[in-house]
C-alpha cells in the first residue's frame, strides 16, 4: 500500500525557508544604513493607512535595526519588536534601551509563539515581508489571526512579484507573491481584506503591494 500523502509545509521546511530569507539581515548589512535616511518620506505614505488604528499594542514584524520602530514608538502604548536575528534585537535594545513600553522578541522567522492570543491591536510590517517565502507569509497570516485582538488591524507590505526565481536574483530581492494570492490566503486564515494598493519600488512598476487587514 502506498504511503499516505504528507503535508508539504512541514516545520522543517518553514524553518529552512525563513532562514534562507532571514539569515543575511545582520545589523551590519549595508541596506540598513542606506534605508534609514529615506524613511521619513516613506512614512508620509504609510501614515494614511494607519488612520483609525488602535496603537494600544503594536507588533513590528522583522524590525531589523528599528527604523519603523522609531516612528511607531511615539504612537504606541506597547511595542513588540520581533526579528529572526538576535543580533538585530540586540541592536534595537541598544537603540531604544529599557523603555518599559517595548518588548524584544527574537523568533523563529515563521511563528509568534511568544505573543499571547488576541493581544495585538496593530500588526505591522514594512520593507521586510517582501523578502519572505510564500509559505512563511501564509504562516504569519495564520499567526496574525491568532495574536490580533478582535477589531485589530494589520498593515503589511509584501511582494507583488511573480517571476518565480530565487529571491536573491529577483528585482530588489522580492520573493514570490501576488496581490491576489495574499488576499486569498488572508481570507482563508480568517482575516478581512480592507484595502490593497499595488505600488512601484525602486523604479520597478507594480513590484509591491500594501495590504490592510482586519480581524473581526
Amino acid at each position: 500500500m502506498p504511503d499516505l500523502p504528507t503535508a508539504l509545509v512541514t516545520e522543517a521546511r518553514l524553518d529552512a525557508a525563513a532562514r534562507h530569507a532571514g539569515d543575511i539581515w545582520l545589523p551590519e548589512h549595508p541596506y540598513f544604513d542606506a534605508a534609514e535616511p529615506d524613511f521619513d518620506l516613506l512614512w508620509q505614505m504609510i501614515e494614511p493607512f494607519l488612520e483609525g488604528a488602535d496603537f494600544s499594542c503594536v507588533l513590528d514584524l522583522a524590525t531589523g535595526r528599528g527604523r519603523n520602530a522609531r516612528k511607531l514608538l511615539p504612537l504606541a502604548q506597547r511595542l513588540l519588536l520581533v526579528d529572526i536575528r538576535p543580533e538585530n534585537i540586540a541592536f534595537c535594545r541598544g537603540r531604544f534601551g529599557d523603555d518599559p513600553r517595548i518588548t524584544y522578541i527574537a523568533n523563529t522567522g515563521y511563528d509568534l509563539r511568544a505573543v499571547p492570543d488576541a493581544s495585538v491591536t496593530l500588526f505591522y510590517s514594512f520593507d521586510a515581508m517582501v523578502h519572505f517565502d510564500s509559505d512563511v507569509v501564509r504562516a504569519y497570516l495564520a499567526e496574525a489571526r491568532r495574536v490580533m485582538a478582535p477589531g485589530a488591524r494589520a498593515f503589511l507590505h509584501h511582494s507583488n512579484h511573480t517571476g518565480g526565481e530565487d529571491w536573491l536574483q529577483a528585482p530588489h530581492c522580492r520573493n514570490f507573491m501576488s496581490r491576489a494570492l495574499f488576499a486569498h490566503w488572508a481570507r482563508k486564515e480568517g482575516l478581512t481584506v480592507l484595502r490593497q494598493d499595488v505600488m512601484d519600488w525602486g523604479g520597478v512598476p507594480a513590484l509591491d503591494c500594501i495590504s490592510l487587514l482586519r480581524r473581526d
